[in-house]
């Protein structure tokens, strides 16, 4: 897809009802998805409000996606869109669902098993907030995205430098 298309998109993911422009509200339903606090969110949200009304017009927000996703590069935006597209498509997990699939559901949106040999650890710690201290498993959960983020980011200098490297021998 195009820059453009790719915004278009993602306007799409955020603009669920189909109303033909975003507001804050639909901006702030994307907080568990993304590695981004309500503050970073709603500072995201000022920044791509040209007018100040409160809301995004499909050209305010492509706008100012293109020139965010310029600066991200587009694996990140791959990473962000994957992760909107799951929350969005798949139904948000209830309480009486078991537990094994919200743990692989949450290892898969993360790309986890692409990195974690043994998930086994981070399972444990995940049952044991769920269980004693429910009000910090989103906390958990943000900090898991930031982390595998993070260590994707790594993975892929590591690749662009064995290839650079590649090139000169």
């Amino acid at each position: 897809l195009t820059m453009l298309g790719k915004a278009h998109e993602f306007f799409q993911i955020c603009d669920l009802e189909g109303k033909g422009f975003i507001t804050r509200q639909d901006m702030q339903r994307l907080h568990l998805e993304l590695p981004l606090s309500l503050e970073e969110l709603e500072k995201v949200f000022v920044t791509l409000d040209a007018d100040g009304n409160g809301s995004l017009t499909p050209k305010e927000f492509t706008t100012g996606f293109s020139e965010f996703v310029s600066c991200i590069g587009l694996y990140s935006y791959s990473i962000l869109s994957t992760s909107i597209k799951k929350h969005f498509i798949l139904t948000t997990v209830s309480d009486d669902e078991d537990e094994e699939f919200q743990f692989s559901n949450l290892m898969d949106r993360l790309g986890a098993k692409k990195i974690l040999d043994d998930e086994s650890d981070v399972k444990q710690l995940w049952l044991q907030l769920r269980k004693d201290e429910p009000h910090l498993l989103s906390n958990f959960e943000e900090f898991l995205v930031r982390i595998f983020s993070q260590l994707q980011e790594a993975d892929n200098e590591k690749n662009e430098l064995e290839c650079a490297l590649k090139k000169l021998v």
